[in-house]
């Protein structure tokens, strides 16, 4: 099975290494936990997923009070830097941190093209674990809802 977690890491290694002005890459969770992280310079990355998770959060509730389903990208720039915020799935969000040097719109292409090759590597090992676990005998598979784990525990009875 594959760990996604480290195929995101390469994956943001290889951005970082590829564009010069791009000076972080970070995976994060909603909820602020760093998954994977690259940097060509030192940052720390447990504060920086709170900060990232807290702005995307601040843009979707923006977008809400407009009406609006919520944001799809947050950007910040500062004397030195770029950043630029977006969300990778439901429940996941890649952070870009780049100089000013890097135009925006190769900033925001970035992250777009990130958002979906991560996208695809999570998809890739949750097909994956679910294949497994059918190839499992039934008794050593996990339940998928309650209904099946009734149903389990009258067969197993009605075995005895």
């Amino acid at each position: 099975m594959s760990n996604y977690k480290e195929a995101c890491r390469r994956e943001l290694e290889q951005l970082v290494e590829r564009e010069y002005h791009l000076d972080a890459a970070l995976l994060c969770s909603s909820d602020g936990l760093p998954v994977a992280y690259a940097a060509s310079r030192d940052i720390e990355a447990d504060a920086l997923s709170a900060m990232c998770s807290s702005m995307l959060s601040l843009g979707d509730a923006l977008a809400i009070q407009g009406d609006d389903d919520g944001c799809i990208q947050v950007v910040t720039q500062s004397k030195n830097q770029t950043v630029a915020l977006i969300h990778a799935g439901s429940d996941m969000l890649l952070a870009l941190i780049g100089a000013r040097d890097l135009k925006l719109g190769m900033l925001l292409g970035h992250a777009r093209k990130e958002v979906d090759i991560i996208l695809e590597l999570i998809n890739k090992q949750q097909h994956e674990e679910k294949v497994q676990e059918q190839q499992k005998a039934p008794e050593e598979r996990k339940p998928a809802m309650l209904e099946e784990l009734v149903k389990r525990v009258m067969q197993e009875a009605q075995n005895r």
